[in-house]
């Protein structure tokens, strides 16, 4: 099935608006003991008292509060437990600090692809003593082509060959 460009395009920029209110929270830590033991003690459930509402055995809770504080928890189980103290599990993956939102990913890596295809040209160019085009420029251009075309190389993956019909 072939990827549309321009809904790449348009999904990019709505979930950069969704995106918008989670980035402030990424400077948020994670409780040491997991969200679960923390909300929970806050709450001043046992975990007997969570492994009866949710319906599993108490060492169960404690697997999971481990699991979670090791990052090894499903959401499946997490939601239940947040669901069992009357609580929502919520999740977002967002751009790391140095980026403020999707966009600025594509941009960056875009530069970089160019920059790194361009670098092999000029190589190429140097050894048969050829001029070196204007590379800002030609930077800019390429960075763009690659970003509209959401060319794989951007990801630091080959583009892949045409299949011959």
């Amino acid at each position: 099935m072939k990827t549309n460009k321009k809904a790449i395009g348009t999904q990019r920029r709505i979930m950069d608006k969704k995106l918008q209110n989670w980035l402030p929270l990424r400077i948020e830590k994670s409780p040491q003991i997991g969200w679960l033991k923390a909300v929970r003690g806050a709450l001043g459930i046992s975990s007997r008292q969570l492994a009866q509402i949710v319906g599993v055995d108490m060492s169960a809770v404690i697997r999971l509060e481990e699991r979670e504080s090791k990052g090894k928890v499903t959401l499946e189980m997490l939601n239940r437990a947040a669901k069992a103290m009357n609580c929502k599990l919520i999740y977002a993956i967002v751009p790391l600090d140095e980026h403020d939102s999707l966009e600025s990913i594509v941009d960056i890596r875009s530069k970089k692809a160019a920059k790194d295809l361009l670098q092999k040209v000029e190589h190429s160019m140097r050894l048969e003593d050829q001029g070196s085009p204007d590379s800002k420029s030609e930077l800019a251009k390429l960075a763009q082509s690659l970003k509209e075309k959401m060319d794989p190389r951007i990801w630091g993956v080959a583009k892949p060959k045409k299949k011959k019909e």
